[in-house]
């Protein structure tokens, strides 16, 4: 085991790989390009995991240009946009419960363990026997709860820590239905005899109702309703928290409660289409999936939002992906263009070099970035048109380079014993040249992608890239054209602006290092 192990650290390129290792850590600036370089490549992989929201920019998910939450330690009294509702999704049972004698509540909690979905939900199912009567409250003020004696209810509580009302809440919650016996009769079922109802009941006890399915929804696939709170309710509401007839509030827990309630219509007849009431049998069953309560102020995210509200951390990690794969693959293709336009160039000479570099020279004059913007406008807006527009630009320097290296190799004697011995041009110039000319071209790639980076993000802030793509220079592009400069929000201008800077930095260093410790000329010094 020792010899095989032996032979292995002793072959080429093992001591290749640990003699460069050994150098290159030896520069600073290099070692920190390459942490820089393993975080941004980290974002891009665990972009997924790391997003919290989804990165559209026009995806909105609160008011547009709040600030990042971790700004809210300087205001106490702001209010961070959130979610309030702890368990959205029904892991944990909530607080239930039935009012009067006709209803019945069933909890489930389904996990399926094939590990196709992971379901839990809340069943309200209401059951009546034929012969049993409703039990209506009435108009009666004083009535412990509003309108109705009959109902099958679950809670779900709302911690409230802050000491300002928010600026606008919006609640939303799936739920399905299905029908049983006589309630399944379309011509009874489809009257509505049975809504569901939500209401916000606050600390002191004061019901809010906000929300009453009018509408047919008799239908066993789970739909999503919203309901946007008005100026009003919120102040109903949130006020009660704050203080209490003018004085402030002293209940220490500040809790919520949503109350989602099944209920017969209230004042519903007893007769309906002919039939008595208390001639139907069998139950309602609503089965809701998720309910949420998110309540905007002025503080929401790891980095706020942007012009069109959305969330501005999520774009920035997937702005990471978008850099990171069009700075390598386009300087990819330019470095293979380059290359091989390179190689032909020097290795024949005369008029096909001559030819070659003034297609090289032409290129060079023209001003790149209005070419670019000609192109990419011409090509179209997608990530791999903007790819082939950098890419043709950006492949002259190194043509030139590898040129000169290849005049300079061409007439060597190794060169010369291949074609002795009957090599081909394509075989010399691949097989011994090439190799001889790499350790510089690896510091040019990495140069390269700094270029295309930027190249890129200046198209973007131009708007010729797809506006539906995530990137640092739509961001910057959205933070001019949405008066970022103008209110104050310089999260959407200078976290973006970093971005770039330290990718860009990240590349520079490594291959100003790379330069250091291949090329021989450099390392001989």
């Amino acid at each position: 085991m020792s010899g095989s192990n032996k032979n292995w650290k002793d072959s080429n390129w093992y001591v290749s790989i640990h003699n460069f290792w050994t150098e290159y850590r030896k520069h600073k600036i290099g070692l920190l390009g390459l942490f820089l370089m393993s975080i941004f490549f980290g974002m891009a992989i665990f972009a997924p995991v790391l997003a919290t929201h989804n990165p559209t920019p026009q995806f909105k998910v609160a008011p547009n240009y709040l600030a990042p939450s971790w700004l809210s330690v300087f205001d106490p009294n702001g209010v961070v946009t959130n979610d309030y509702i702890t368990d959205p999704n029904f892991r944990e049972t909530p607080i239930m419960g039935v009012n009067g004698s006709s209803g019945e509540f069933s909890y489930y909690h389904q996990s399926v363990i094939e590990g196709v979905s992971n379901e839990s939900y809340v069943n309200l199912t209401w059951t009546h026997t034929a012969g049993t009567p409703l039990n209506y409250y009435g108009d009666d003020p004083e009535d412990v709860y509003p309108d109705y004696g009959d109902f099958a209810y679950f809670d779900q509580i709302v911690n409230w820590p802050w000491n300002n009302r928010p600026s606008d809440v919006n609640m939303s919650f799936s739920y399905a239905t299905e029908l049983t016996g006589d309630f399944a009769n379309e011509s009874i079922g489809g009257n509505l005899m049975f809504r569901v109802y939500v209401w916000i009941i606050d600390s002191s006890g004061h019901w809010t109702r906000l929300y009453e399915s009018r509408e047919a929804t008799y239908t066993n696939q789970p739909q999503d309703k919203r309901v946007s709170l008005n100026y009003l309710n919120i102040k109903e509401i949130f006020d009660g928290m704050i203080s209490l007839n003018g004085t402030p509030q002293s209940d220490p827990t500040d809790d919520l409660i949503v109350r989602v309630g099944l209920a017969p219509m209230y004042k519903f007849q007893n007769y309906l289409g002919g039939h008595p009431w208390q001639t139907f049998n069998g139950t309602v069953e609503f089965k809701f999936t998720q309910m949420k309560m998110v309540a905007y102020g002025q503080y929401f995210g790891l980095l706020g939002t942007t012009n069109w509200g959305a969330d501005a951390w999520s774009q920035l990690i997937y702005g990471s992906r978008i850099s990171i794969m069009i700075g390598i693959l386009a300087t990819s293709l330019s470095t293979a263009v380059g290359v091989i336009v390179g190689m032909v160039a020097g290795y024949f000479g005369g008029k096909v070099d001559e030819v070659l570099m003034r297609v090289v020279d032409f290129l060079l004059v023209i001003p790149g970035l209005p070419l670019m913007m000609v192109l990419a406008a011409f090509l179209g807006a997608s990530i791999q048109n903007i790819i082939i527009v950098i890419a043709i630009l950006g492949w002259t320097g190194t043509s030139r380079l590898i040129r000169s290296q290849v005049l300079a190799e061409k007439n060597k004697a190794y060169v010369e014993s291949a074609r002795a011995i009957g090599a081909s041009d394509t075989y010399i110039m691949f097989r011994h040249i090439l190799p001889n000319v790499t350790p510089i071209l690896f510091a040019n790639i990495t140069l390269g992608v700094v270029g295309a980076i930027l190249s890129e993000a200046g198209l973007s802030f131009l708007g010729l890239t797809n506006p539906e793509d995530p990137s640092w220079g739509r961001m910057l592009a959205d933070a001019r054209t949405g008066g970022a400069f103008t209110t104050g929000a310089w999260w959407v201008v200078l976290f973006p602006g970093l971005m770039i800077t330290l990718l860009s930095l990240s590349f520079t260093f490594v291959g100003h290092t790379l330069d250091q410790v291949l090329n021989p000329r450099l390392r001989e010094r």
